[in-house]
Protein backbone atom coordinates (compact mmCIF):
# COMPACT_ATOMS: atom_id res chain seq x y z
CA UNK A 1 0.00 0.00 0.00
CA UNK A 2 1.22 3.52 -0.75
CA UNK A 3 0.47 6.94 0.66
CA UNK A 4 -0.81 8.37 -2.64
CA UNK A 5 2.48 9.57 -4.09
CA UNK A 6 3.93 6.12 -4.73
CA UNK A 7 5.93 5.97 -1.50
CA UNK A 8 5.12 3.47 1.24
CA UNK A 9 3.13 5.01 4.12
CA UNK A 10 5.16 6.38 6.99
CA UNK A 11 5.02 4.28 10.12
CA UNK A 12 3.65 6.16 13.11
CA UNK A 13 6.25 6.71 15.84
CA UNK A 14 5.82 4.73 19.05
CA UNK A 15 3.77 6.45 21.73
CA UNK A 16 4.23 6.21 25.47
CA UNK A 17 1.82 6.75 28.31
CA UNK A 18 3.59 8.39 31.25
CA UNK A 19 2.14 6.78 34.36
CA UNK A 20 4.29 8.54 36.98
CA UNK A 21 7.26 10.90 37.35
CA UNK A 22 9.32 11.29 40.51
CA UNK A 23 12.66 12.22 42.05
CA UNK A 24 14.37 9.03 43.23
CA UNK A 25 17.43 10.70 44.71
CA UNK A 26 18.69 14.26 45.08
CA UNK A 27 21.73 15.56 46.90
CA UNK A 28 23.72 18.79 46.83
CA UNK A 29 26.91 19.40 48.74
CA UNK A 30 28.80 22.65 49.19
CA UNK A 31 31.55 21.49 51.58
CA UNK A 32 33.74 24.59 51.47
CA UNK A 33 31.05 27.27 51.78
CA UNK A 34 31.16 30.17 52.25
CA UNK A 35 34.74 30.36 50.90
CA UNK A 36 33.73 28.56 47.70
CA UNK A 37 31.14 31.29 47.01
CA UNK A 38 33.73 34.11 46.93
CA UNK A 39 35.33 35.26 43.65
CA UNK A 40 38.02 32.81 42.52
CA UNK A 41 41.40 33.44 40.87
CA UNK A 42 40.79 30.82 38.16
CA UNK A 43 37.92 29.06 36.46
CA UNK A 44 36.79 25.88 38.22
CA UNK A 45 37.03 22.46 36.64
CA UNK A 46 33.47 21.32 36.03
CA UNK A 47 32.49 17.72 35.29
CA UNK A 48 28.91 16.71 34.44
CA UNK A 49 27.76 13.19 33.58
CA UNK A 50 24.34 12.26 32.23
CA UNK A 51 23.05 8.69 31.97
CA UNK A 52 19.73 7.05 31.11
CA UNK A 53 18.72 3.57 32.21
CA UNK A 54 15.55 1.51 31.92
CA UNK A 55 14.18 -1.35 34.00
CA UNK A 56 11.28 -3.58 33.08
CA UNK A 57 8.70 -3.37 35.91
CA UNK A 58 5.94 -5.45 34.35
CA UNK A 59 5.17 -6.97 30.98
CA UNK A 60 4.50 -3.58 29.36
CA UNK A 61 5.73 -1.07 31.94
CA UNK A 62 9.21 0.40 32.24
CA UNK A 63 10.93 2.65 34.74
CA UNK A 64 13.23 5.05 32.88
CA UNK A 65 15.75 6.91 35.05
CA UNK A 66 17.71 10.01 34.09
CA UNK A 67 20.83 10.36 36.27
CA UNK A 68 22.78 13.62 36.38
CA UNK A 69 25.95 13.99 38.43
CA UNK A 70 28.17 17.04 38.64
CA UNK A 71 31.14 18.43 40.48
CA UNK A 72 33.08 21.69 40.41
CA UNK A 73 36.62 21.87 41.80
CA UNK A 74 39.07 24.73 42.10
CA UNK A 75 42.64 24.45 43.36
CA UNK A 76 41.99 20.89 44.51
CA UNK A 77 38.95 21.82 46.61
CA UNK A 78 35.39 20.82 45.86
CA UNK A 79 33.24 23.89 45.31
CA UNK A 80 30.03 21.89 44.96
CA UNK A 81 28.75 18.49 43.89
CA UNK A 82 25.30 17.18 43.09
CA UNK A 83 23.48 13.97 42.17
CA UNK A 84 19.99 13.70 40.73
CA UNK A 85 18.06 10.58 39.75
CA UNK A 86 14.75 11.51 38.13
CA UNK A 87 12.52 8.68 36.96
CA UNK A 88 9.27 7.95 35.24
CA UNK A 89 7.13 4.88 34.69
CA UNK A 90 6.02 4.55 31.07
CA UNK A 91 3.86 2.15 29.11
CA UNK A 92 4.15 1.84 25.31
CA UNK A 93 0.70 2.46 23.79
CA UNK A 94 1.25 0.11 20.86
CA UNK A 95 2.41 -2.81 23.04
CA UNK A 96 -0.14 -5.20 21.54
CA UNK A 97 2.03 -5.90 18.48
CA UNK A 98 4.96 -7.10 20.60
CA UNK A 99 7.40 -4.79 18.84
CA UNK A 100 7.00 -1.60 20.86
CA UNK A 101 9.88 -2.46 23.19
CA UNK A 102 12.21 -2.86 20.23
CA UNK A 103 11.18 0.56 18.89
CA UNK A 104 11.68 2.43 22.19
CA UNK A 105 15.47 2.87 22.56
CA UNK A 106 15.44 3.57 26.32
CA UNK A 107 13.65 0.27 26.96
CA UNK A 108 16.70 -1.58 25.66
CA UNK A 109 19.21 0.32 27.79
Amino acid sequence: MTNGNGAPPEQAPPQLNVLAQYTKDLSFENPNAPASLAPQQQQPQINIQINVSANNLAENEFEVTLSVEGKAENAGKVMFSFDLAYAGVVRPRDHCDGGARRRVPAADA
